[in-house]
């Protein structure tokens, strides 16, 4: 056993505004299993490949379940080694094998989506929107939205002097998701130009004095970062900074204060990966239990 984050977001139009209704979830897993063999593999942002399957949870047992959608990334090309006592031997895979890595995805009441991803290196948030829109599941395009606390903007508003800002972005991720924030997707983009699909972190330092112009731009970054839709997209987004009030240092990880919680899955002994009955019992868990209160509570906040 061992654990995993669960990250939860609300599914929206492209603009982000609320969609009327719950989408029908067990219709769009119908859909994933109706695609068809030659269309099955598709690219998500341009850097990814991607394949969907889905898990019809079992209504008995002794802990709740969820039905789930996965996306595993697919990598045609490993080149890893496989070591046992010091002994190397090539990962060779078979002609129509792929190497796969697997996000599990589940949708509850109000259109929230719980997001439980095997590593950094899995399919994201971004690939699941990318996914649905591609195969027109649905009658229109979706967003998605993490759902965060107003803390985060109360915080940012606490900046007198940032220090320090630390970004860290998945690899299927598009600089288009950043078009409000031109010094992340500048990076981004370089990135994707140059290295392909890759995930990758960046940290930028600020002095404490003699750079206010600096702080005061990379703030702005953050602010449209978080008012925006690009929260949704990072793995990792957190400030030090000093505060506007008592000038006394401080840090803000905006993503521990989204709606995010730890889970204990069982893992796959030959592909450390969660067995699909672990991934759905500690999705539902994070839902029912763990999360549910904060989850009411972060839709209430931006109705």
């Amino acid at each position: 056993m061992t654990e995993r984050t669960v990250r939860f977001f609300e599914i929206t139009d492209v603009h982000g505004h609320r969609l009327p209704a719950d989408l029908p979830f067990e219709a769009i897993r119908n859909a994933v299993n109706d695609v068809a063999e030659d269309k099955a593999y598709v690219s998500v942002g341009n850097t990814m490949e991607v394949l969907g399957s889905t898990y019809e949870a079992p209504t008995s047992g002794p802990r709740p379940t969820v039905p789930l959608i996965t996306l595993d990334r697919i990598t045609r090309d490993v080149r890893l080694r496989i070591e046992r006592r010091r002994n190397y031997r090539p990962l060779v895979l078979g002609q129509d094998e792929t190497w796969a890595e697997p996000t599990f995805f589940s949708l509850f009441p109000r259109n929230v989506l719980a997001v439980l991803r095997n590593s950094g290196s899995a399919p994201g948030v971004a690939s699941f929107r990318d996914y649905i829109n591609h195969l027109e599941i649905l009658d229109g395009a979706i967003g998605v939205t993490p759902l965060a606390d107003r803390n985060a903007v109360r915080a940012i508003a606490d900046v007198d002097t940032l220090t320090k800002l630390t970004v860290a972005i998945g690899a299927d991720v598009s600089p288009d998701d950043f078009d409000g924030t031109p010094l992340i997707a500048d990076v981004l983009r370089q990135a994707r130009t140059r290295l392909g699909a890759v995930g990758f972190e960046f940290t930028v330092k600020l002095a404490t004095q003699g750079q206010a112009e600096a702080s005061d731009i990379a703030v702005d970054e953050l602010r449209q970062l978080v008012e925006g839709n690009g929260l949704a997209h990072v793995t990792k987004a957190q400030m030090t900074y000093r505060r506007l009030e008592d000038h006394r240092a401080d840090t803000y990880n905006f993503i521990q204060e989204a709606v995010t919680t730890g889970v204990v899955v069982e893992l796959v002994d030959q592909t450390v990966q969660p067995t699909l009955r672990s991934a759905s019992e500690a999705t539902a868990k994070a839902y029912n239990e763990d999360k549910y209160d904060d989850i009411q509570s972060a839709l209430r906040l931006s109705d």
